[in-house]
């Protein structure tokens, strides 16, 4: 059986009746202390553990709508989302843990792919199985699930080696952490790459993503601002020029074309020694 088959068959057959997550999730959230988070509204409904991550300036707003005790705190505002995000790695590696969960705030739904067709489901169907994977691995940096928009194209139900975005559990063993103004997902996915780790992207697992900048608050009123999406995709073409990232704008917004340097990463998961395949752990 081969690897990706072998993870495909450990998705579907993983049952998450009565299970909640084993490693932390965190949401980092700005200025949306009074917009529906759907992120949270779906954790909620699978019952699974979480934090939000918020700025000093924003604790009292999210107080009146969030429990007290599912708020974090950083340090310092207007600091940006690699700093947030470092914050959170951080703070599971400090709890001991040796994964965690970084999740969007602008997530509406999550869903599966199914006979060509895209259904719904509970966060716990999407989240659960990806930590039974990634648990058995000794190599795997980053993993993720995909969007919904794009599930029709993706003929394989597992990639490595790609961009892993929105909605990721990260291996917190790796001293590598998100670098400040650039489109930090993909630098982020590209420095564990280089480091020799590999990524893994869950083609049948979805979220619905509310698109970039169609939400107030958050990166749309700070990063994203004025030329900031610019700044951060000329900063990435400076940082990865190998990559040869070409910069193009649809619909208004700035963005950064695909790149073939993903293809240049050869690198699959490697199994625990005791476990030599990924029957041994399918429960």
């Amino acid at each position: 059986m081969s690897l990706k088959l072998e993870i495909e068959t450990s998705i579907e057959e993983f049952d998450v009746t009565n299970k909640k997550n084993k490693y932390p999730i965190y949401v980092p959230s700005k200025g949306r202390a009074n917009l529906q988070n759907f992120t949270i509204d779906a954790l909620k409904q699978s019952n699974l553990d979480y934090f939000i991550v918020v700025e000093p300036q924003d604790y009292d707003l999210y107080l009146q709508t969030h429990d007290k005790d599912h708020i974090l705190v950083m340090p310092e505002n207007d600091q940006g989302i690699a700093y947030a995000r470092n914050f959170c790695k951080k703070h599971s590696t400090n709890a001991g843990h040796l994964y965690h969960w970084q999740i969007d705030d602008n997530i509406k739904t999550f869903g599966k792919r199914v006979a060509n067709k895209n259904i719904s489901c509970s966060a716990s169907e999407c989240l659960l199985p990806v930590e039974n994977v990634i648990n058995h691995y000794i190599n795997i940096g980053l993993a993720g699930i995909s969007h919904t928009m794009f599930a029709f194209a993706k003929a394989n139900p597992i990639d490595f080696n790609k961009q892993i975005y929105s909605c990721f559990l990260v291996n917190n063993s790796i001293d590598i952490f998100w670098r400040p103004k650039t489109i930090e997902d993909t630098d982020y996915s590209l420095q564990i790459l280089e480091k020799g780790y590999s990524t893994v992207i869950f083609n049948r697992l979805l979220m619905n993503k509310a698109a970039t900048m169609t939400i107030k608050g958050g990166n749309t009123d700070s990063e994203h601002a004025g030329s900031g999406r610019l700044n951060r995709s000329l900063q990435l073409q400076k940082d990865w020029p190998k990559a040869e990232f070409k910069i193009t704008e649809q619909y208004g917004r700035v963005k950064i074309m695909p790149s073939r340097i993903w293809q240049s990463y050869k690198q699959t998961p490697e199994g625990n020694q005791k476990e030599s395949t990924l029957e041994s752990f399918i429960l």
